[in-house]
Protein backbone atom coordinates (compact mmCIF):
# COMPACT_ATOMS: atom_id res chain seq x y z
CA UNK A 1 0.00 0.00 0.00
CA UNK A 2 1.54 3.43 -1.40
CA UNK A 3 0.53 5.96 0.77
CA UNK A 4 -0.54 9.62 -1.10
CA UNK A 5 1.04 12.85 0.37
CA UNK A 6 -1.60 14.92 1.88
CA UNK A 7 -0.91 18.84 1.15
CA UNK A 8 -2.90 21.13 2.88
CA UNK A 9 -3.35 24.29 1.81
CA UNK A 10 -4.56 26.93 3.74
CA UNK A 11 -4.04 30.09 1.90
CA UNK A 12 -4.71 30.77 -1.64
CA UNK A 13 -1.81 31.38 -3.92
CA UNK A 14 -1.57 35.12 -4.58
CA UNK A 15 -2.52 36.49 -7.49
CA UNK A 16 -1.46 39.08 -10.03
CA UNK A 17 -2.44 42.63 -9.16
CA UNK A 18 -5.72 43.30 -12.08
CA UNK A 19 -5.81 46.58 -13.61
CA UNK A 20 -8.96 47.39 -11.56
CA UNK A 21 -7.37 46.86 -8.46
CA UNK A 22 -4.36 49.35 -9.44
CA UNK A 23 -7.05 51.86 -10.82
CA UNK A 24 -8.38 51.85 -7.53
CA UNK A 25 -5.24 51.93 -5.36
CA UNK A 26 -4.51 55.05 -7.44
CA UNK A 27 -8.07 56.45 -6.93
CA UNK A 28 -7.48 55.93 -3.58
CA UNK A 29 -3.92 57.77 -2.97
CA UNK A 30 -5.80 60.48 -4.78
CA UNK A 31 -8.56 60.98 -2.97
CA UNK A 32 -5.84 60.77 0.48
CA UNK A 33 -3.98 63.62 -1.25
CA UNK A 34 -6.98 66.05 -1.79
CA UNK A 35 -8.43 65.13 1.96
CA UNK A 36 -4.98 66.09 3.40
CA UNK A 37 -4.29 69.39 1.32
CA UNK A 38 -8.16 70.01 2.17
CA UNK A 39 -7.83 69.75 6.03
CA UNK A 40 -4.16 71.33 6.34
CA UNK A 41 -5.72 74.59 4.24
CA UNK A 42 -9.14 74.30 6.64
CA UNK A 43 -6.30 74.28 9.64
CA UNK A 44 -4.49 77.26 8.74
CA UNK A 45 -7.79 78.74 7.70
CA UNK A 46 -8.29 78.55 11.38
CA UNK A 47 -5.45 79.66 12.69
CA UNK A 48 -6.21 83.03 10.64
CA UNK A 49 -9.21 83.19 12.39
CA UNK A 50 -7.87 82.52 15.89
CA UNK A 51 -5.61 85.24 15.63
CA UNK A 52 -8.41 87.40 14.17
CA UNK A 53 -10.28 86.80 16.95
CA UNK A 54 -7.66 87.01 19.55
CA UNK A 55 -6.66 90.67 17.93
CA UNK A 56 -10.21 91.55 18.18
CA UNK A 57 -10.71 90.66 22.39
CA UNK A 58 -7.48 90.23 23.20
CA UNK A 59 -6.46 92.23 26.55
CA UNK A 60 -4.14 94.91 25.37
CA UNK A 61 -6.39 96.33 23.26
CA UNK A 62 -4.51 99.61 23.35
CA UNK A 63 -4.35 102.32 20.21
CA UNK A 64 -0.89 101.16 19.02
CA UNK A 65 -1.03 97.41 19.47
CA UNK A 66 -4.53 97.31 17.75
CA UNK A 67 -2.98 99.30 14.81
CA UNK A 68 -0.09 97.23 14.56
CA UNK A 69 -2.61 94.15 14.80
CA UNK A 70 -4.76 95.26 12.51
CA UNK A 71 -2.30 95.93 9.03
CA UNK A 72 -1.75 91.88 9.72
CA UNK A 73 -5.41 91.30 9.58
CA UNK A 74 -7.20 90.48 6.53
CA UNK A 75 -10.52 92.25 6.37
CA UNK A 76 -12.53 89.16 5.55
CA UNK A 77 -10.87 87.45 8.88
CA UNK A 78 -12.38 90.30 11.01
CA UNK A 79 -15.86 89.97 8.98
CA UNK A 80 -16.07 86.24 10.06
CA UNK A 81 -14.94 87.07 13.84
CA UNK A 82 -18.39 89.69 14.03
CA UNK A 83 -20.13 87.20 12.30
CA UNK A 84 -18.84 84.43 14.86
CA UNK A 85 -19.39 86.86 17.72
CA UNK A 86 -23.03 87.51 16.19
CA UNK A 87 -24.16 84.23 15.92
CA UNK A 88 -23.00 83.30 19.26
CA UNK A 89 -25.10 86.13 20.79
CA UNK A 90 -27.91 84.63 18.59
CA UNK A 91 -27.45 81.02 20.20
CA UNK A 92 -27.33 83.20 23.62
CA UNK A 93 -30.60 83.91 23.32
CA UNK A 94 -33.11 81.86 26.19
CA UNK A 95 -35.83 80.61 23.11
CA UNK A 96 -37.07 77.42 26.05
CA UNK A 97 -38.09 79.94 27.80
CA UNK A 98 -39.31 82.37 24.76
CA UNK A 99 -41.48 79.75 23.39
CA UNK A 100 -43.00 78.31 26.86
CA UNK A 101 -43.76 81.85 27.55
CA UNK A 102 -45.55 82.12 24.47
CA UNK A 103 -47.34 78.77 25.07
CA UNK A 104 -48.90 79.67 28.35
CA UNK A 105 -50.39 82.87 27.61
CA UNK A 106 -54.02 82.16 26.95
CA UNK A 107 -54.77 80.65 23.96
CA UNK A 108 -58.01 83.14 22.55
CA UNK A 109 -55.36 85.07 20.69
CA UNK A 110 -53.58 84.50 17.21
CA UNK A 111 -50.14 85.76 17.42
CA UNK A 112 -49.29 86.22 13.80
CA UNK A 113 -45.36 87.03 14.37
CA UNK A 114 -42.65 86.99 17.24
CA UNK A 115 -39.58 88.97 16.29
CA UNK A 116 -36.61 88.25 18.82
CA UNK A 117 -33.81 91.11 18.89
CA UNK A 118 -30.85 89.12 20.73
CA UNK A 119 -29.01 91.76 20.13
CA UNK A 120 -31.49 93.85 22.15
CA UNK A 121 -32.67 91.13 24.44
CA UNK A 122 -35.72 91.65 23.70
CA UNK A 123 -38.82 90.43 21.58
CA UNK A 124 -41.96 92.07 19.39
CA UNK A 125 -44.84 90.33 18.88
CA UNK A 126 -47.95 91.54 16.75
CA UNK A 127 -51.23 89.34 17.60
CA UNK A 128 -55.19 89.65 17.22
CA UNK A 129 -57.48 89.25 19.46
CA UNK A 130 -62.00 89.43 19.07
CA UNK A 131 -61.89 92.12 21.62
CA UNK A 132 -60.15 94.69 23.56
CA UNK A 133 -60.17 92.18 26.87
CA UNK A 134 -58.73 89.14 25.37
CA UNK A 135 -56.04 91.64 24.01
CA UNK A 136 -55.23 93.12 28.05
CA UNK A 137 -55.59 89.50 29.41
CA UNK A 138 -52.73 88.40 27.29
CA UNK A 139 -50.55 91.49 27.80
CA UNK A 140 -51.46 91.01 31.64
CA UNK A 141 -50.45 87.05 30.98
CA UNK A 142 -47.15 88.05 29.67
CA UNK A 143 -46.73 91.03 32.17
CA UNK A 144 -47.17 88.61 35.47
CA UNK A 145 -44.30 86.04 33.80
CA UNK A 146 -40.82 86.61 35.50
CA UNK A 147 -39.04 85.57 32.64
CA UNK A 148 -39.94 89.19 30.76
CA UNK A 149 -39.61 92.17 31.99
CA UNK A 150 -40.86 95.31 30.30
CA UNK A 151 -43.54 94.44 28.44
CA UNK A 152 -45.64 97.14 26.82
CA UNK A 153 -48.44 97.24 24.97
CA UNK A 154 -46.66 99.75 21.86
CA UNK A 155 -50.19 99.67 19.41
CA UNK A 156 -53.28 98.66 18.92
CA UNK A 157 -55.80 98.89 16.21
CA UNK A 158 -59.25 97.66 14.74
CA UNK A 159 -59.22 95.80 11.69
CA UNK A 160 -62.40 96.60 10.00
CA UNK A 161 -61.85 95.10 6.75
CA UNK A 162 -61.22 91.75 8.12
CA UNK A 163 -64.20 89.13 8.80
CA UNK A 164 -65.14 89.95 12.60
CA UNK A 165 -63.56 93.16 13.45
CA UNK A 166 -60.55 91.45 15.20
CA UNK A 167 -58.33 94.11 17.26
CA UNK A 168 -54.74 93.41 15.83
CA UNK A 169 -52.18 94.69 18.61
CA UNK A 170 -48.31 94.91 18.74
CA UNK A 171 -46.30 94.22 22.24
CA UNK A 172 -42.66 94.94 22.94
CA UNK A 173 -40.78 92.51 25.69
CA UNK A 174 -37.88 91.98 27.13
CA UNK A 175 -35.60 88.95 28.97
CA UNK A 176 -32.73 88.49 30.49
CA UNK A 177 -31.10 91.30 33.12
CA UNK A 178 -33.75 92.89 34.52
CA UNK A 179 -36.45 90.15 34.28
Amino acid sequence: MRHSRLQLEFAPRSRRASSRGLAFLLLSLLLFAASTALVGRTLAGNARQSRALSAIGGPSNTAASMATRASRIDPTDLARAELVRHTSRSLTTPWLDLVEVLESAPSNVALLSVEPSAAKRSVALTAEAAGSTEMLDYLRALQSDKRLSNVTLVSHQVQAQAPGAPLRFQIQASWGVGS
